[in-house]
């Protein structure tokens, strides 16, 4: 599982299926499991790791 440093802020505005503003330099997790089609352009995360729910960013706001 790799893990990702947020390089910038992600707002809900952008990506509204997210629960708050992601701020940069948050760390979020790969998600490894099955994403049922959900996920677009972008990664699937999580909070935590080997932890759902999963969501979506976009690839630019990730480094790791």
């Amino acid at each position: 599982m790799r893990t990702f440093s947020l390089n910038r802020n992600v707002t809900p505005e952008e990506c509204p299926w997210l629960p708050r503003e992601m701020l940069y330099g948050e760390t979020v997790y790969e998600f490894r499991g099955a994403t049922y089609g959900y996920i677009g352009s972008g990664i699937a995360v999580t909070f935590e790791a080997d932890k759902g729910p999963f969501f979506e960013l976009p690839r630019d706001a990730l480094t790791g």
